[in-house]
């Protein structure tokens, strides 16, 4: 049994984590911001601990009652909608509240292994005749919160290398599942379903030329796990499937497994950004010589959203 810290437990990914941690025994603790919904099946079965990670000294309190072997960063102002809105919101919650838990840990003088879970974005624009982004490609970033994950990975590093630290930097490309919101793949699901319900008429939809590379939130956590016992201090590791999905197609799918049929679809600019990497595919095969791979089908993942939100709506 170890003692685990996951920072944004509430969150999607976090979530998952606890559930998956909580299974195989392990003593989780949690910091948590907002709505937890996710995680209130595990109460009695978790800690967890309100904390702003922009709050030094809550940090510092909870890295101390935490005591954590490992510590799972997740913690993050998450959209990148939201980082064209508010970008200082983001620098400021993504960056300093990374620093604020690695001095932490560092003046704690605990040994904690920290994963940073940071995001593929970093890579930024690419093109279709490039190959999968590997974890030695360059940093393009362009949004926000894509600068804000540059941030935050320097940082891991650098506490990696001047202090000593364990820091292992982790980059998810798009992870999707039940409980996800705020993403294409769940605008989909959740739009299908209220029409399925009669509480709508239209799905409103963004961009769909884009290709992305899309990860079930439940095989991710098996990968942060993994990293756990094989993963190199110091290293990053892509998070991903290896395989690109066309929005297009992605709906099509959505669509036939709700077995609606002739659904009513309009782009709307709500939904459009003010700039959309065309693709993105990653090269996991770092990860996998670990051990790793995807196993969910991108249509299981859309069926269990579907059912998902059937449930929740």
């Amino acid at each position: 049994m170890k003692r685990c810290l996951i920072t944004g437990c509430e969150g999607f990914i976090g979530s998952h984590l606890a559930d998956f941690l909580v299974k195989n025994g392990h003593e989780v603790y949690a910091t948590v911001y907002g709505d937890t919904k996710n995680i209130n099946h595990l109460k009695g079965r978790i800690a967890m601990l309100g904390c702003d990670m922009n709050n030094e000294r809550r940090v510092l309190e909870v890295v101390h009652e935490a005591k954590p072997e490992y510590i799972f960063h997740l913690a993050a102002q998450s959209f990148v909608t939201v980082s064209w809105e508010d970008p200082a919101l983001t620098l400021k919650t993504n960056v300093l509240g990374t620093l604020n838990l690695l001095e932490s840990v560092r003046g704690s003088g605990l040994n904690s292994l920290i994963e940073i879970v940071g995001s593929s974005s970093v890579y930024g624009s690419r093109s279709e005749s490039e190959p999968p982004l590997r974890e030695e490609t360059g940093f393009r970033p362009t949004s926000f919160y894509a600068i804000s994950k540059v941030g935050e990975e320097m940082l891991g590093y650098l506490y990696y290398k001047v202090y000593g630290m364990r820091v292992i930097r982790v980059r998810p490309f798009n992870m999707t599942g039940p409980r996800k919101t705020s993403d294409a793949c769940s605008d989909f699901t959740k739009g299908l379903v209220e029409i399925e319900k009669g509480l709508r008429d239209i799905l409103e939809i963004g961009n769909l030329d884009t290709v992305r590379d899309f990860t079930d939130g439940r095989d991710a956590v098996k990968a942060l796990w993994l990293l756990t016992e094989k993963g190199v201090s110091g290293e990053v590791y892509n998070l991903c499937s290896g395989k690109g999905y066309k929005m297009k197609d992605v709906l099509e799918k959505a669509i036939l497994l709700s077995g609606l049929k002739d659904v009513k679809i309009r782009q709307v600019t709500e939904k459009l950004r003010p700039y959309d990497d065309p693709i993105y595919i990653g090269d996991n095969s770092k990860l996998r010589a670990l051990g790793w791979e995807s196993k969910i089908s991108i249509e299981k993942t859309l069926s269990d959203m579907l059912d998902y939100w059937r449930q929740s709506l």
